[in-house]
């Protein structure tokens, strides 16, 4: 079963949960490939990543890790953070993952980043941390009081500082001026997580201070969960579009679209590829989109029938609107389900970047304004794209990805987004929920009967698939309303 063990309790907030087990580094063994490194005059770097671009050290002397991506090229500003030994190993672990997964997926996010704090900023002051100024700094403090992001006014090389109180005294993680962005994001939003600790390593300064809430225990075999995308990837791998007058299978885990110009293809254990392009799949202008073997599967199987969808429309209409980006859509509407999930965005000079209210899914797209101080309103109102990824954060075995390359039609940006966000339940056995989403899901039995609102909830309505590409790019020769006539039922 995919539970804490009985003694075991959610402890929230995390910033008073105590120390943890850090057990990252053998994660980033297990899951990222991370090794020992040649030896070096450093001789406290435990482990790199496999390009070597990044290093984690410990250091006895001062009692913390070390994360460093060093400065080799003019070209790059090198960056660290620092984890105090007592701080929540949680917040390492999720800084380290995200850095790890970035450098096998987005190296650019992370080696070429675009620093800055407001992303980290703006989560916790969603969640209720409270802005004040004191001696020259900008602090957010817990509702507590007992955690804070302090960073110095009028110094862009000044480090942001993460505290609690621990134990004994207080907690550390410190990070340099030139942290990308996105790792302080995913730092801010897991302090918004609950803990999982036994019960009886709960700190005893703030047994009075935290709430701590039994582990939850799903006896059921098989669970309705919802959000869908904090499920599992389910079981097998992900489902290729059935064979039809659309779509002809020409091998084993590979099928072309009637028309050639459209190409999907996976394998057990492997991620699922999809490429389009109005000279066919292979042609330097065609788009891709890539989707991990760990999406859950009914995200996959949302996406590929809005694929359907279009590639039908585009067929019996003689448009264009799959293979080439198209006019008329702008980034907001792209992404208008997360925004309208209540995801936070933040926007830098070249990405607009967001985050799940839950902290465990982030999403960016490069919005192509590539001007300083880029608010996230110019980013939304921008009418062009390079590149769009949501990612679901968690320990390395459930993390997945949908990457969409930087010419894929914002409708189908769009499609990945209503399908990362959809909050019917899905059913899963019970060991398939991983287990350290505890306290963001919601799982019930799928045994029980539910009420007619649960059950159309459930049922995926034409009326709730729209497509919002269709008016807005009526003009420039894309399919009209009527070609959802053709489009095969959902």
């Amino acid at each position: 079963m995919p539970t804490a063990p009985a003694d075991h309790v959610l402890v929230r907030p995390l910033h008073l949960a105590g120390r943890g087990t850090p057990d990252f580094g053998l994660n980033l063994v297990t899951h990222f490939g991370w090794r020992v490194p040649p030896p070096t005059d450093d001789d406290e770097v435990l482990l790199a990543s496999p390009d070597g671009q990044a290093h984690l050290a410990w250091r006895p002397a001062t009692g913390q890790w070390d994360v460093t991506v060093p400065s080799r090229h003019w070209t790059r500003s090198g960056w660290k953070a620092t984890f105090d030994d007592h701080a929540p190993s949680e917040i390492a672990a999720a800084v380290l993952y995200a850095l790890a997964h970035a450098l096998q997926h987005q190296p650019q996010e992370v080696l070429y980043a675009m620093p800055g704090q407001d992303a980290a900023l703006g989560v916790l002051g969603r969640a209720g941390w409270a802005p004040q100024h004191r001696d020259g700094h900008e602090v957010l403090l817990a509702p507590d009081r007992l955690g804070a992001l302090t960073r110095p006014l009028g110094s862009d090389d000044a480090p942001t500082v993460l505290t609690g109180a621990a134990e004994r005294g207080t907690w550390t993680v410190t990070f340099s001026s030139r942290t990308p962005a996105v790792l302080l994001q995913t730092a801010a939003a897991t302090l918004l997580r609950p803990a999982v600790r036994p019960l009886d390593d709960l700190p005893t300064a703030h047994r009075l201070r935290v709430s701590a809430d039994p582990a939850p225990l799903w006896t059921a075999h098989r669970a309705l969960v919802s959000p869908r995308r904090l499920a599992g990837a389910g079981t097998g791998s992900a489902p290729l579009p059935a064979a039809s007058a659309l779509w002809h299978r020409t091998r084993p885990g590979r099928v072309e679209s009637s028309c050639g110009r459209a190409l999907v293809t996976t394998a057990p254990g492997q991620n699922l590829k999809a490429s389009a392009g109005p000279q066919g799949p292979g042609h330097r202008l065609a788009w891709t989109a890539e989707f991990s073997d760990a999406v859950p599967s009914e995200i996959t199987t949302a996406w590929l029938r809005d694929l359907t969808d279009s590639l039908t429309a585009d067929i019996d209409l003689s448009t264009e609107a799959t293979f080439v980006p198209g006019p008329g859509m702008s980034v907001g509407d792209a992404i208008e389900p997360l925004t309208a999930a209540g995801w936070i965005a933040h926007a830098d000079d070249a990405d607009l970047h967001l985050v799940a209210p839950d902290g465990h899914a982030t999403a960016r797209v490069t919005h192509g304004l590539l001007t300083p101080a880029t608010t996230v309103s110019d980013a939304l109102a921008h009418t062009t794209h390079w590149g769009a990824s949501i990612d679901v954060t968690g320990a390395p075995s459930s993390r997945w990805s949908i990457t969409l390359s930087s010419l894929t039609p914002l409708h189908l940006v769009h499609a990945a987004a209503r399908a990362a966000t959809d909050p019917a339940p899905v059913v899963r056995n019970s060991d398939r929920i991983p287990s350290q989403y505890l306290g963001a899901v919601r799982v019930e039995s799928a045994d029980i009967a539910l009420p007619a609102t649960a059950q159309a909830a459930r049922s995926r309505s034409t009326a709730l698939v729209s497509a919002p590409w269709v008016a807005a790019t009526a003009t420039a020769g894309a399919p009209g309303p009527a070609a959802h006539a053709h489009a095969p039922g959902r």
